[in-house]
């Protein structure tokens, strides 16, 4: 770019608006904390999946709720809620019981898919084989509101998460091809201080502030302290999968011998394992002797399936008959409930169902935790917990609150052109509390690949009163790309999370380009926070200010809808000329509501 014919500018732009009688849209990205306060005992429903077997091994679906005995901790439930899950030829259906209930159906209990390859004992073939078997499932069993993640173990990287659960299955297709073996990256990086020019004078709002920064990478494992052990790592996983709900399932390929104690690990967390033999993939083109034959019919795979619930299959290549199998077996389905006294105290509790009918096999958890304050979790469970809430589609996580998030595309700034944005709401019944706070904020390109990410600590009691609005600045090549937003009470678990999309043109080679307008209202008590990592050591970061020159104090950005009563809206509008001359520019505005009323402007 040739420097003496570009000017590089920001217009700022303060209007009086004339707001009566303004109508204000509502607000859609607030969202008022009801949950009833995390320690307090409460009366809560506990909703068990149940899966019954004929003789024969298929499912059955004819029960009615007064065929079903519960015991939890050996004392006898009353079954208040009751489903019949069952997968037609078109797609998911669900029926509610219409008798016996508390007069409102249980909330749907979705399947989840956990695609688990043995990157260590599948062999290279077998790891083919098993993305074909896998895809093939994805492309002609998956249904609308089933959820998928990919997993992968190897002895680098342990037991690693390449995809959390998402319904895109586009996503899930792309991360079966991708999983590999990658040796971990994640690293640590110090987030810059006021020495790095980022503090606007010593009361300004735009800060920046110290602490750890762990960046992460596609594929970190949330498992790395398991170690090489594979069935300490399975542990960890039926242990951790115990605080997910919904019907869920792992189809773990692999070729190796496991403990008939996993399965029974998979069992307490109701979660069945279909095992699927990865050492057969040659079987067709191979003449195998008696005893290897006998030795992939009879694989240690099948105790571990049997003891979770679920299936083994010897021949990975019968791709067809697997997809079926594992789609009956994990589609028709019971959901029994019933209400519990939740008394935070983190207990095992024993559950026990019975079907009054005779000849039938019925598969329930084997019991579950209750829960236990956020301090006490492990930090496995903080971790699953954390990938919950970044990578989800729909976060399980019981306390999580709507966060409002922005993103700009700008112009170039000490190497950064693009800027994401959020507010951090606080206090007791919309926020997070008067604590410590974890935030984390990341990008994804289109291929929804981990392109840039930061992480800053936050201690909250000294800015409780404080509108706190965090933000990162990034480098990214032209393109789209999804930003997300995460914040975590590490005293409640409470958390806000949002997400936007961001588009990054191309820069015009001549003209005048104009990018995204920061807005602002007036606000006392707003102060903006940094949480771009530096670079490497001794290296600036660049800041809002960077972007948009102009920000006074006492201002706030504007990440949703206009409040009633606010007078005064400020616009930043930054602009770049490129070419010999520059241009006259004539900006016109107007403001319009929801429904498409115009208001004037002075």
């Amino acid at each position: 770019m040739n420097r003496a014919k570009t000017v590089l500018s920001a217009l700022a732009f303060f209007f009086s608006m004339a707001v009566i009688p303004l109508i204000p849209q509502a607000d859609k990205q607030a969202s008022p904390r009801q949950n009833i306060l995390r320690y307090d005992a409460a009366a809560v429903v506990k909703l068990v999946p149940v899966r019954v077997l004929d003789s024969s091994g298929r499912p059955v679906m004819d029960l009615a709720k007064e065929d079903f005995v519960l015991h939890d901790n050996k004392e006898l439930k009353k079954i208040t809620e009751f489903e019949i899950h069952t997968l037609a030829d078109l797609g998911r259906t669900s029926r509610t019981a219409a008798s016996g209930g508390t007069g409102a159906p249980a909330p749907d209990i979705l399947r989840k898919f956990f695609i688990l390859l043995d990157i260590q004992r599948g062999g290279i073939n077998g790891i083919v084989a098993a993305k074909k078997a896998a895809q093939y499932f994805l492309e002609t069993q998956f249904r609308p509101g089933d959820e998928a993640g990919v997993l992968t173990y190897a002895p680098q990287t342990g037991l690693k998460i390449i995809e959390y659960l998402t319904s895109d299955k586009a996503k899930v297709k792309k991360a079966i091809e991708r999983a590999k073996e990658i040796y971990p990256s994640a690293g640590e990086a110090s987030i810059g201080g006021p020495e790095d020019g980022d503090v606007a004078g010593a009361d300004s709002p735009l800060s920046s502030f110290g602490g750890s920064n762990t960046v992460f990478v596609e594929g970190t494992s949330i498992f790395a302290r398991a170690g090489r052990d594979f069935e300490n790592n399975m542990s960890e996983l039926a242990k951790a999968l115990q605080h997910i709900p919904g019907a869920k399932n792992v189809i773990f390929f692999s070729g190796r011998s496991v403990s008939q104690a996993v399965g029974r690990e998979f069992a307490a967390a109701n979660t069945p394992v279909f095992t699927v033999n990865t050492n057969g993939w040659n079987e067709k083109t191979k003449h195998l002797t008696p005893p290897e034959k006998q030795a992939l019919e009879e694989s240690p795979l099948k105790d571990l399936a049997l003891a979770s619930g679920g299936k083994y299959f010897a021949h990975i290549k019968d791709i067809e008959m697997i997809a079926e199998e594992v789609q009956s077996l994990s589609g028709n389905y019971y959901v029994l409930g019933y209400y519990i006294n939740e008394t935070w105290d983190g207990r095992f509790h024993k559950i026990e169902v019975e079907v009054r009918r005779p000849g039938c096999q019925v598969f329930a958890q084997e019991g579950y935790y209750g829960q236990k304050p956020f301090p006490q979790l492990t930090e496995l469970e903080k971790d699953l917990h954390l990938y919950d809430l970044i990578y989800a589609d729909r976060p399980t996580s019981a306390d999580v609150l709507d966060a409002a998030i922005e993103t700009l595309a700008g112009f170039e700034a000490k190497g950064s052109n693009g800027v994401v944005l959020a507010c951090l709401p606080t206090g007791e019944k919309t926020g997070l509390g008067p604590s410590k706070a974890e935030l984390y904020m990341l990008i994804f390109d289109k291929d929804h690949a981990m392109v840039f990410s930061a992480k800053g600590e936050f201690d909250l009691k000294d800015h409780i009163r404080k509108k706190l609005y965090p933000y990162i600045t990034a480098r990214l090549a032209p393109g789209d790309y999804e930003c997300r937003f995460a914040a975590r009470d590490m005293l409640t678990g409470q958390a806000v999370v949002g997400r936007a999309p961001l588009k990054i043109d191309a820069p015009a080679a001549e003209g005048v380009t104009i990018y995204e307008p920061l807005l602002l209202v007036p606000e006392k008590e707003a102060q903006f926070i940094n949480l771009t990592p530096a670079p490497k050591k001794g290296v600036s970061i660049s800041s809002l200010i960077d972007f948009y020159p102009l920000v006074p104090g006492q201002c706030a950005p504007l990440l949703k809808s206009l409040d009633s009563g606010v007078r005064t809206l400020l616009a930043i509008i930054p602009t770049e000329f490129r070419g010999d001359k520059v241009p006259n520019v004539v900006l016109d505005f107007k403001l319009t509501s929801a429904d498409g009323t115009e208001f004037p402007v002075e």
